[in-house]
């Protein structure tokens, strides 16, 4: 295991973000599946329920970096698919691999700097760390308001 990903393996689990392996991942998919067409996605595509990630109760995504030093998914975006995918399900799993790793944001936007220029295709960089979690006046924490209660990560191996 490389050190970039033994870094962001714990710093997901900082986060309480469980790194689960392709076995488990096959066993969570239940109810209404949506995976993403994300090419990292490409083996759980048969396992997908349903077109639309606003009524999936589980939701695959793939990523587009992984920032070893924050625990952050960088979800680099065009389709409105993408996005729906990490952020309405109550569970979301985002998938990646290790070719994906980089150090920092500062890498990780260097990364994208050709695609973040205008003009270009992206139409939106998002950097996922966490569930969602608010706190409301009496400082209750809750999870789920603003994206999915549960957030899980697996790796894929190289070429997805």
């Amino acid at each position: 295991m490389s050190a970039l990903r033994s870094q962001f393996a714990e710093r997901l689990g900082q986060l309480g973000v469980p790194v689960v392996s392709s076995v488990e991942l096959d066993a969570m998919l239940t109810g209404k599946v949506f995976v993403s067409e994300h090419a990292v996605c490409k083996p759980w595509a048969a396992r997908a329920t349903c077109a639309d990630p606003r009524e999936a109760d589980v939701t695959v995504a793939g990523c587009d970096a992984l920032v070893a030093d924050t625990g952050s998914v960088a979800l680099l975006s065009a389709p409105v698919e993408t996005r729906l995918g990490t952020l309405m399900a109550p569970v979301s799993v985002i998938v990646g691999s290790e070719k994906q790793l980089v150090a920092d944001m500062q890498e990780a936007f260097e990364r994208f700097a050709d695609r973040l220029r205008p003009g270009t295709a992206a139409a939106c960089l998002t950097f996922v760390t966490g569930p969602s979690r608010t706190t409301d006046i009496e400082k209750t924490l809750i999870f789920g308001v603003h994206g999915p209660r549960k957030l899980l990560f697996a790796f894929v191996p190289e070429g997805g």
